[in-house]
């Protein structure tokens, strides 16, 4: 739950860093914990601007890979990218106008991917009224945030933190289904593997939210192990590994025998069979 007293951790990080005006002058997002403007006069927060490109190779890496796929997973895997150019743009600059372009297509990516795992069946389960209703709330979520501004932090934060989860929320339902109906230990391994990444990276966006102080402060001198940058990176991969898993189910459903293989050993991705494309649609 999102309270006013962990909103007020939250915007108590400026108070344990040690800041100074760069670039873009006086911060008006929301200040993380890593010291703004020590590598670089022109980027804010370096390590958690450098970690954002990870969501930007991870997405074009999934666009890409499965270029032949319907347009809802490009778009899935394209919205990681703007995700990831959004992110850069709010961390190097901390200006309130550029957190909304890092915010706001986190709201849309998942609502994307909310819509592929709910669909997944060679048929439509929920009519056009699901679309719809995803993008309206998409764009009540976009006013309320926008309405509220760089002056009420504490309504812009808490709308964007219920909305995401709860569209979060939804998927894990979903993806607790698909999950149970798994025979392939492989494709279940795998789905263990993203779960991990995704549990690992929201500890270390919460020690960074919740331990500044002590992060700043480690013993025997060890520097701040800038786990906002880490979260970047263990979210980037699980995301990937999200729409990957569901492009899997989807295309199981649509009977187009779907095998994982492995870019230079490293990277997964789904191969189809193309001669046992039924289904065409978004």
């Amino acid at each position: 739950m999102i309270t006013s007293s962990s909103y007020s951790s939250f915007n108590n990080l400026t108070l344990s860093n040690v800041q100074s005006l760069g670039f873009w002058g006086q911060p008006t997002a929301s200040d993380w914990c890593e010291r703004n403007y020590v590598k670089s006069h022109y980027v804010a927060e370096f390590f958690n601007s450098l970690s954002s490109l990870s969501m930007i190779l991870v997405g074009i890496a999934g666009v890409y890979l499965h270029s032949t796929f319907e347009k809802r997973f490009l778009l899935a895997f394209g919205s990681i990218i703007i995700v990831g150019i959004g992110s850069i743009a709010f961390h190097g600059t901390l200006l309130f106008p550029l957190q909304m372009l890092d915010e706001l297509p986190m709201v849309y990516c998942v609502l994307t991917v909310a819509y592929c795992c709910a669909e997944n069946r060679s048929y439509r389960r929920y009519g056009a009224w699901f679309p719809v209703g995803l993008a309206l709330y998409g764009l009540l979520t976009t006013m309320i945030m926008m309405y509220a501004g760089a002056e009420n932090h504490l309504l812009e934060f808490i709308v964007f933190q219920s909305s995401f989860i709860f569209v979060v929320l939804v998927i894990a339902s979903h993806i607790t289904k698909i999950y149970s109906r798994l025979t392939d230990q492989s494709i279940k391994r795998l789905w263990g593997i993203t779960a991990a990444m995704g549990v690992i990276a929201y500890a270390y966006w919460n020690i960074d939210f919740r331990m500044c102080d002590i992060m700043h402060n480690l013993p025997f001198g060890l520097w701040n192990p800038q786990f906002h940058a880490w979260w970047h990176v263990g979210a980037s991969a699980c995301s990937y590994m999200i729409c990957l898993l569901i492009c899997y189910d989807r295309a199981e459903n649509l009977d187009r025998k779907p095998r994982i293989e492995w870019k230079g050993g490293v990277l997964p991705y789904v191969v189809v069979d193309s001669l046992n494309i039924k289904v065409k649609s978004c």
